[in-house]
């Protein structure tokens, strides 16, 4: 769909994260200024805003991982709904992903935006699960996995990409970069079997991949001794990741299913068996 005049699209620059953080609030999502930054000006990724005589009307974001896309940030204020800005978002955000040679690309969505996706030919993969995780959980050491912090990506990224199904090394190398981050690593006998991203900043976890549950139990023991001021870490697994649902509930946690996740174009490789919680909804 054509914008009218008075509704210009263009690349978001970081003078324009508080105005994209407070769209993200008025839908009830947490600013996370720092995976607004990942999407702004990085050569992988890309983020539109639509303008309006008030200010920002829209914004959308996509994030190039190898063959894999992903979409997120997608939202148009209240006062300028249904007036084509989402659907010509969307359609610059894939267009972005498939020049870029992404082959399949996905996104969290809303029950509200839903519509919108299925009307550019996203459907539904299957359901996620969420949960948050308790400080007094009773966490496995395995003294057979040896945790350190990472003092590069290159191994990280080697390790994540079949696991993940896409290229992570641009935005592993920023999340390593930044000061509020530390990447912490899983070895068994010289072998990486699981890594996690932790954030001091605004408390969390993700992304987690581990090989099985004894690593991931590793790993977010680590994270609550790093964090001594969490009681809880939420974990969001993708669609279809049974071991981690799986793992969940043999750990007695409650466990929130939910059918947001959707996708379009042929599937990547990936090690459906891994364990993985998610970065942050925009990120994948």
């Amino acid at each position: 769909m054509t914008l009218s005049n008075d509704l210009p699209m263009r690349d978001a620059t970081p003078d324009d994260v508080p105005a994209i953080g407070a769209l993200r609030e008025s839908v009830g999502w947490g600013v996370n200024e720092w995976a607004l930054r990942i999407v702004i000006g990085q050569p992988f990724a890309r983020c539109l805003v639509v303008e309006s005589e008030d200010g920002i009307a829209g914004v959308g974001s996509g994030v190039v991982y190898g063959s894999l896309g992903f979409i997120g940030n997608m939202i148009v204020a209240d006062a300028h709904r249904r007036r084509g800005i989402g659907s010509a978002i969307l359609a610059a955000v894939t267009a972005y992903l498939e020049a870029a040679g992404c082959r399949r690309l996905e996104l969290n969505a809303t029950s509200e935006g839903r519509p919108l996706y299925e009307r550019h030919g996203f459907a539904s993969i299957g359901r996620s699960a969420t949960t948050q995780l308790r400080r007094d959980l009773p966490l496995r050491r395995d003294p057979s996995v040896t945790l350190r912090s990472a003092d590069g990506v290159g191994e990280i990224a080697a390790y994540d990409r079949p696991r993940f199904g896409g290229d992570r090394h641009g935005l592993l190398a920023l999340l390593h970069d930044d000061p509020a981050t530390v990447l912490v690593t899983a070895d068994r006998s010289g072998e990486m079997v699981g890594y996690a991203c932790l954030r001091t900043d605004a408390p969390r976890i993700g992304p987690l991949l581990a090989d099985e549950p004894s690593v991931a139990e590793m790993l977010l023991a680590e994270a609550f001794d790093r964090l001594p001021d969490v009681s809880e870490l939420r974990v969001n697994l993708p669609p279809n990741n049974r071991p981690g649902s799986a793992w969940l509930r043999r750990l007695g946690v409650p466990i929130e299913p939910w059918d947001g996740r959707m996708a379009r174009g042929e599937d990547v490789a990936k090690r459906e068996e891994t364990l993985y919680g998610m970065t942050v909804g925009a990120l994948g």
